[in-house]
């Protein structure tokens, strides 16, 4: 009964391939399109492969008649020169696929399951792909020979040494059971990482699946191994994204609420760009929102600061320009600087704005102490006057710093004091007298800097 079956089948699977080989003939001739023949011709082409068996006797005169026909159809299409270019360059990615299957295949440790992909694979090369370009079909002809050359090696060293493969694959299948245990001794806790467990875990259990059947009790036990192990894998991934849909309400709320803090801010005259960045970060924190709307809320979010951005820029552009306008006032005010006016011009300085430049402060006393050297003033009488100038034109943080200029140099000149008492200790008294006379000379004339220094700090303190 089954002889007869299997006859009827083949006899249907010849009738089958008759039909087809009898369309391909009449597609050239039918009236339509170009791209209508195409797709029927490659409906034909996978119709072909999926057919079953054929009589030996009757395969080898079909087979031909087949290709001849899948040719001279090609010939009629590749009239058109573009349609012909671009279809030998789909035919080179697609046979370009199936080496990459083919590799993925060779590596089963199931090698009667690597085989019988590899026949699909065979067939769609031989009988669904159209040509390449001739100078390319040779090496990819000679690559996918060479990978059905291992594949079928492989499949024959099984079968003459199943029992050593078995044991191997044993090991093989432990191993990949106990980096699934190693994967999800903890569970993720966002959607991006679980994503990615999935992947992992999906690579894992298709490398077990592809390992095949192992004959024997050790297998039955792996079996369940896996069979629990990937239950509880499921259980916890469905309970994490039955739970997302709540995490998703409450952490798009929280973005809502950052949003609705970042418009108000927006109004805001003061910006502070490190407030902006705790924004930022704050809004980065939120995890499990679904992309779109996640996408949606950042679109926002960064419009807001993009608009916050701009006012720092434009205050900075503000406030720029106002420095220009104050140093070219500056500048003016040092014009005709004298001894007369410059009581005024003081004035004048002190109601403008500091810009930040100490240079111009610099420009301005260095001009009034050419004024009161032209005077022939004493050198201490100008550094008092410069000093009290200094209180007057100077802003706080520039006055602290000559403050503390003036404190170093008298800690400096104390120090050089101590030193120089602390050598007159080693002096013996029988010395030249001109050393005790010049130590002692030194040491006055530091302590008479450091009384010049003390009083010019007092006056630029009274500020």
């Amino acid at each position: 009964m089954k002889k007869n079956n299997s006859n009827i089948d083949h006899k249907q699977n010849v009738e089958s391939k008759s039909i087809i080989i009898e369309k391909l003939k009449n597609l050239i001739t039918e009236d339509s399109s170009i791209e209508a023949k195409y797709k029927i011709f490659n409906q034909l082409k996978k119709s072909w492969t999926e057919i079953g068996k054929i009589p030996g006797h009757l395969s080898f005169g079909l087979n031909n008649s087949y290709r001849h026909h899948i040719k001279v159809f090609y010939d009629f299409l590749y009239l058109d020169k573009d349609f012909k270019k671009k279809d030998l360059e789909n035919n080179k990615k697609l046979k370009q696929e199936i080496l990459e299957n083919s590799k993925r295949i060779e590596k089963y440790a199931d090698k009667l399951k690597a085989y019988r992909e590899l026949l699909t694979l065979i067939k769609k090369w031989n009988y669904q792909i159209g040509p390449v370009e001739p100078k390319i079909e040779e090496n990819l002809n000679n690559e996918f020979d060479n990978i059905i050359k291992k594949i079928k090696e492989s499949k024959k060293a099984y079968l003459e040494n199943k029992e050593e493969f078995d044991e191997k694959n044993i090991v093989k299948k432990k191993q990949i059971l106990e980096n699934f245990k190693n994967l999800i001794k903890e569970y993720p806790k966002e959607k991006n990482e679980w994503l990615k467990l999935i992947n992992h875990i999906k690579a894992l259990k298709e490398e077990f699946m592809n390992i095949g059947p192992i004959k024997g009790n050790e297998n039955n036990e792996i079996w369940k191994s896996y069979k629990n192990i990937n239950r509880d894998f499921s259980k916890e991934k469905n309970l994490f994204f039955k739970n997302l849909k709540k995490d998703y309400s409450e952490n798009i709320n929280k973005q809502l609420e950052i949003l609705k803090e970042l418009e108000e801010y927006v109004k805001s005259n003061e910006i502070d760009k490190k407030k902006i960045l705790d924004f930022r970060d704050n809004f980065k924190k939120i995890k499990n929102v679904p992309f779109k709307r996640n996408k949606e809320n950042w679109d926002k979010f960064n419009v807001l600061c993009n608009q916050l951005f701009g006012k720092i820029d434009s205050k900075r552009s503000e406030i720029k320009k106002e420095k220009i306008e104050v140093s070219n006032k500056k500048r003016e005010l040092l014009k005709n600087l004298n001894l007369k006016n410059m009581n005024s011009k003081i004035e004048e300085w002190k109601s403008l704005e500091y810009t930040g430049s100490i240079k111009e402060e610099k420009e301005f006393l260095t001009v009034i102490k050419k004024e009161l050297e032209n005077e022939n003033k004493k050198s201490d009488e100008i550094e008092i006057e410069l000093s009290k100038i200094k209180s007057r034109i100077l802003d706080k943080d520039s006055i602290n710093y000559e403050k503390n200029k003036i404190i170093k140099k008298i800690e400096d000149y104390k120090k050089q004091i101590s030193q120089l008492e602390n050598n007159l200790t080693f002096v013996s008294e029988k010395s030249d007298t001109s050393i005790f006379s010049n130590v002692h000379s030194n040491i006055d004339s530091f302590k008479r800097e450091i009384e010049k220094l003390e009083k010019n700090l007092n006056l630029i303190s009274k500020s």
